[in-house]
């Protein structure tokens, strides 16, 4: 009975043995199916050659290259060369190439790899000597620049023309920019003439006009940086393609323009079927006549 108590003990630790390894196993072999390593097979590799416009002194030649992997992946790479006319080097091992004429003389905005954006004159001088993470052409001589996480503006000679100093600096309009200056909002001619001061805590375009937020209270500047509102409405907001505005409960209405169609005196301003209404003292809802008004305060 003894012997027969031994065996069936010995099964039973035999076959729970066995069914723990092919689990152990599994598990071993899902993981490694996760690390699969990814490797290249194949690459495509092509060359194409580009005259810049309006300019029969200089070329690019790009070379671009395509790596496929083996998880049907793949990644592009290109890489272009400015050449003169002739068939000399100018600048090579270029990311990205724009080329600018100013004055007759001619200048390439450039992206090398690891060294960020430059400006190349056609003898090939640098003239630009901070490192820029981005540049961009925004007007005849004017730069768009971002060095050390802020924005400003310089020219093709990389004088300063906007400092780099502006957290934010976006292009809004006829050479306008909204500017953001220590958590501040203003509005910026591309001459660095300020036409808001970096005081509001808030500027949202909306259609053709700005919305401004200052110490809680709001107003209204046109496109081209010119107050129309000043700060001191308890709310600005649009309704459709009219822009509202809230003073003492009151509403009045603006077009999307900024120009004045209604004086502030309504309890409540709708659209219905496209007409616009006013809510008066009684009430009742009256058509609100659209008479433009002179708004420029």
């Amino acid at each position: 009975m003894k012997k027969i108590f031994i065996l069936i003990v010995f099964l039973v630790f035999v076959y729970s043995g066995v069914e723990a390894r092919p689990h152990s196993y599994n598990n071993y072999h899902h993981s490694s199916s996760e690390s699969r390593p990814v490797y290249l097979i194949g690459t495509d590799k092509h060359m194409t050659e580009q005259k810049f416009p309006g300019c029969d002194k200089h070329y690019v030649e790009t070379e671009t290259i395509i790596n496929y992997y083996s998880d049907g992946t793949r990644r592009t790479y290109s890489n272009s060369t400015i050449f003169n006319s002739d068939g000399s080097v100018l600048v090579a091992d270029c990311q990205s190439v724009k080329h600018v004429i100013y004055n007759n003389n001619h200048y390439f905005i450039v992206k090398k790899y690891k060294e960020g954006y430059k400006i190349i004159d056609s003898s090939a001088n640098v003239l630009t000597k901070r490192n820029y993470s981005r540049m961009e052409e925004v007007s005849s001589n004017r730069i768009l620049v971002k060095a050390d996480k802020k924005y400003g503006i310089i020219d093709l000679q990389e004088n300063i023309v906007i400092p780099v100093k502006y957290q934010k600096l976006e292009m809004k309009g006829d050479n306008i920019f909204l500017a953001k200056l220590n958590g501040y909002y203003g509005i910026i001619e591309i001459n660095n003439n300020e036409l808001i001061k970096c005081e509001c805590e808030k500027i949202k375009q909306v259609y053709d006009v700005f919305i401004l937020k200052k110490y809680g209270k709001y107003g209204l500047a046109d496109m081209y940086g010119y107050t129309i509102l000043e700060p001191k409405y308890d709310k600005i907001k649009k309704l459709d393609e009219y822009i509202l505005v809230k003073n003492n409960d009151k509403y009045g209405v603006y077009d999307y323009k900024g120009e004045k169609v209604s004086d502030i005196q309504y309890k409540k301003i709708r659209l219905e079927r496209n007409c616009l209404q006013g809510q008066i003292e009684n009430n009742n809802w009256v058509k609100i006549e659209q008479k433009y008004y002179p708004t420029i305060e």
